[in-house]
């Protein structure tokens, strides 16, 4: 409190302005500084998704704890573009264990925002994984049954 009082009854702006800087940098190293980054039974994954033998141009993939395994947590997802994803890159990984991953995909033509990857080149596919530890990269193919969204 008394470097409060000697600080706002000093006559110059300067003190002030110096005082205040002080505190946000302080500030700033506190709250950057608080807690941990990651829980440790998150793990990040990468990998490779392919459609019909091909890299999928673009798409998503959500990692989701399989509560029917009693597996629990925060889902992961990741960005595919070229056939490639890593969890790394949104910050979002994944529980260990059990996990359910869900695949969405397009060909990349003309994204906009009702169809962020294109025209859809199948349903949602879902696939169940174990994730260890350190997992591997992973290497994932949409079966082609899956087919074009209205094609028979």
């Amino acid at each position: 409190m008394t470097i409060l009082a000697i600080v706002f009854t000093s006559t110059s702006k300067h003190y002030l302005v110096r005082f205040c800087s002080a505190i946000a940098l302080l500030s700033v190293a506190v709250v950057s500084g608080c807690g941990p980054s990651e829980p440790d039974n998150i793990v990040h994954l990468s990998g490779n998704v392919t459609f019909q033998g091909k890299p999928l141009p673009l798409g998503m993939i959500v990692f989701e704890p399989n509560p029917a395994k009693g597996n629990k947590g925060p889902q992961g997802h990741a960005d595919i573009k070229d056939g490639k994803f890593d969890t790394r890159i949104s910050k979002k990984g994944t529980v260990k264990g059990q996990i359910i991953a869900r695949i969405t995909g397009g060909d990349g033509v003309s994204p906009e925002p009702f169809t962020p990857f294109g025209n859809l080149l199948f349903e949602e596919f879902t696939t169940h994984l174990e994730v260890a530890e350190n997992p591997k990269e992973l290497s994932l193919e949409v079966p082609s049954s899956r087919g074009k969204i209205g094609s028979k």
